[in-house]
């Protein structure tokens, strides 16, 4: 198991114990996947957890490839629209707007997201090669 001792944050955002990206990643887990050992979850160094960091700012985030970064935000978006649970949902909707103002972007609605998802680009003819 890992140990809070033992966790460096320069190998990336899943060891970085204090940093806001491994909770922010930790809690989209939490939104999307089944841990193997519930009791695991919420514990120092855990992969799953299920409240979204308290203290973090999206310019933290900002040594990371912008490739990454959308990934990050276009998840917390899907799980803001599509989440059953009303808490989870409301989370993951507050991450990506500030994640989206951080950018200086317009968020997308429900509608707008489900279009663009589901854009049919071969009946449209906008294939790109």
């Amino acid at each position: 198991p890992k140990h809070a001792a033992s966790i460096d944050e320069r190998y990336g955002c899943s060891t970085g114990e204090s940093s806001p990206e491994r909770h922010l990643v930790a809690f989209l887990r939490h939104c999307v996947l089944h841990p193997a050992d519930p009791r695991e979850v919420d514990i120092c160094g855990a992969w799953f957890q299920t409240k979204p960091p308290d203290k973090w700012k999206p310019s933290q985030l900002g040594h990371y490839p912008q490739h990454w970064y959308s990934h990050l935000m276009h998840c917390f978006e899907v799980v803001g629209h599509m989440h059953p649970d009303d808490r989870l949902r409301m989370d993951a909707n507050r991450i990506y707007a500030r994640l989206v103002h951080n950018m200086h972007l317009i968020p997308e609605t429900r509608d707008q997201m489900l279009e663009r998802l589901t854009e049919d680009r071969m009946a449209k003819g906008t294939v790109v090669s």
